[in-house]
């Protein structure tokens, strides 16, 4: 029995650490939306608008590795007058943001869909951007919000067990609302998949990329000699998913229709 106790009491230095994190990302709770990120450039372009909404400044990508060594694509987007200037001195944001050097960026996660095409960009909208070449790797997303939709539970095929979540922040470009989408995983994926839609949730996590094949069109052949029968060819292509993983979660609050 003294055994079971001590371990109960063992201190948790993840937890801990993570826990840390999460209050100083959204300083006790009153921050509703941020991202700490430090990796490498792989693209960069001014743009002067994303997925159709006006906007005068730059899109790119940058680099950041798992602790597991896989690396996660970022993208990231930030206004003209956003990168630190040393001493007010203006300089070229292409030339030095060059592909593989290392920014420090703070900011909000994002979502905007760009409706000729359906898809739903998930980006990182920078309010600070720094070239550091010295800055150790990060990315944090803490979020404080309401669950969008019923949770919804899976399973990987090989046996992970997932909860699928969206949570509700501010557009910062238009003034509405977006929804960030979330994975929880194993212990907290069960957890979660027992709340409720309106929930309001409070987590900690990391910005991920993964690879999917998404069909996109099916072409059915009629046999010439047998009508009745008809075999498919379906096309795919390799697509992006763009997400919050989350280390960490709870509810802070019911929604009033909850039990």
């Amino acid at each position: 029995m003294g055994k079971n106790v001590e371990q109960d009491n063992k201190p948790d230095f993840l937890k801990d650490l993570n826990n840390g994190i999460l209050d100083e990302l959204t300083a006790g709770g009153r921050i509703k939306n941020a991202v700490g990120l430090a990796g490498e450039v792989t693209e960069l372009e001014e743009v002067s608008d994303i997925c159709g909404l006006p906007f005068s400044g730059y899109l790119g990508k940058i680099e950041t590795p798992r602790p597991s060594g896989i690396i996660d694509e970022v993208v990231i987007a930030f206004e003209k007058n956003t990168p630190f200037q040393y001493d007010g001195i203006e300089f070229d944001v292409l030339r030095e943001f060059a592909k593989g050097s290392r920014l420090l960026l703070s900011g909000k996660v994002q979502t905007l869909k760009e409706f000729k095409s359906g898809r739903v960009l998930v980006f990182v909208l920078a309010d600070f951007v720094e070239l550091s070449p010295k800055a150790m790797r990060q990315n944090d997303v803490a979020l404080v919000g309401e669950l969008v939709f019923k949770p919804r539970r899976r399973e990987t095929p090989r046996g992970k067990r997932i909860t699928d979540i969206f949570v509700k922040v501010q557009n910062e470009l238009t003034d509405g609302t977006c929804y960030i989408p979330c994975i929880c995983w194993q212990e907290q994926a069960d957890e979660v998949a027992g709340w409720q839609q309106g929930d309001t949730v409070e987590l900690l996590g990391r910005y991920q990329s993964r690879e999917y094949r998404k069909t996109t069109e099916m072409i059915y052949t009629v046999d010439q000699l047998t009508p009745t029968r008809t075999t498919a060819e379906r096309k795919t292509e390799i697509r992006t998913a763009y997400e919050v993983s989350v280390q960490q979660i709870r509810r802070k609050e019911e929604a009033e229709n909850g039990k």
